[in-house]
């Protein structure tokens, strides 16, 4: 496998820096290979435990190696090892459960309303907790072929995707290698972007111990900006926004599995079930126990 050029391992590359790496790799994988194929994953089977759910749509592109995962298609849960030249595609609300046994590097795309995250991970196998992990973002609310593309998709995927879903998803890689390496059209505030991009980190990271301090560290920020962002652009405190992430992940996981409250309270980064339950009650003005009685496809699974 070749890895990715660039810092030392350990070392983050700037935003720039990042850019033209993860502009590079997709730019190399266009250039050279084809999909041949790609699986899509379905809402047809509830999500097993550790598995990995968002609101928004996901794509994964392999570019070396096999990116072995679980992911639901047509009513059973499928196991997979997609390499070079396929991808998979998973909605907003399903699921995959990627296993890091095997060495891959791999091109995550989170396709979120507002802006569209991109990964880069490089991983070496063997279950190691560590992985090389190269992050950028690109605008995507104004742009619109690449929202005609996924809306597309996805009114493919109601039927029954096929060689033209294909097709689109190539598509969508090509749109997004425009908007990485093209000049921005629509240049953002900066205030934005940065509010943007800590929503995307919370949403990645609710699980962890997260607090205005620790994000504002990782974001090289001072803490008081991390609100002054949250009041201004998103009218709503950091705290909230928090654990807005974290309840509507707790009430798909009641929805969906009959497991003991202090587990769900885990997943969702509380340590304690009794505080928990109580920030449920404010937010979604039921207990977690009386929401899970209800009928799961009455939930709201939207996070801000």
């Amino acid at each position: 496998m070749t890895f990715v050029r660039g810092p030392a391992f350990g070392a983050a590359p700037d935003a720039a820096q990042s850019r033209r790496i993860v502009a590079q790799e997709l730019e190399n994988f266009l250039r050279r290979s084809r999909l041949r194929k790609v699986y899509f994953a379905d809402s047809s089977v509830a999500p097993p435990p550790l598995a990995y759910v968002t609101h928004f749509p996901r794509l994964s592109l392999p570019l070396d190696g096999s990116h072995a995962m679980e992911l639901p298609m047509g009513g059973r849960p499928e196991q997979i090892a997609p390499g070079r030249g396929q991808a998979v595609f998973v909605p907003g609300h399903a699921w995959n459960r990627p296993d890091w046994a095997d060495a891959v590097k791999v091109l995550t795309f989170l396709l979120g309303a507002k802006q569209i995250g991109i990964s880069l991970v490089t991983h070496r196998g063997g279950h190691e907790s560590r992985a090389r992990v190269v992050k950028t973002s690109i605008a995507s609310a104004h742009d619109v072929p690449a929202r005609n593309i996924l809306n597309a998709i996805a009114a493919l995927m109601s039927e029954s995707p096929g060689p033209l879903a294909k097709s689109l998803v190539e598509s969508l890689l090509y749109s997004c290698l425009r908007l990485l390496i093209g000049p921005e059209t629509r240049k953002s505030r900066k205030a934005t972007h940065s509010y943007e991009a800590l929503c995307l980190y919370v949403q990645e990271n609710f699980q962890d111990d997260l607090t205005r301090e620790s994000v504002a560290r990782k974001f090289g920020i001072a803490a008081a900006h991390v609100s002054r962002l949250f009041r201004t652009e998103g009218m709503m405190r950091f705290n909230d926004y928090v654990n807005l992430v974290r309840i509507n992940r707790a009430k798909f996981i009641l929805a969906n599995y009959r497991i003991p409250l202090k587990e769900v309270a885990g997943n969702c980064g509380y340590a304690d079930v009794a505080y928990f339950c109580r920030v449920f009650k404010r937010f979604v003005k039921i207990t977690p126990t009386q929401y899970r009685d209800r009928d799961p496809r009455r939930s709201d699974l939207s996070a801000g």
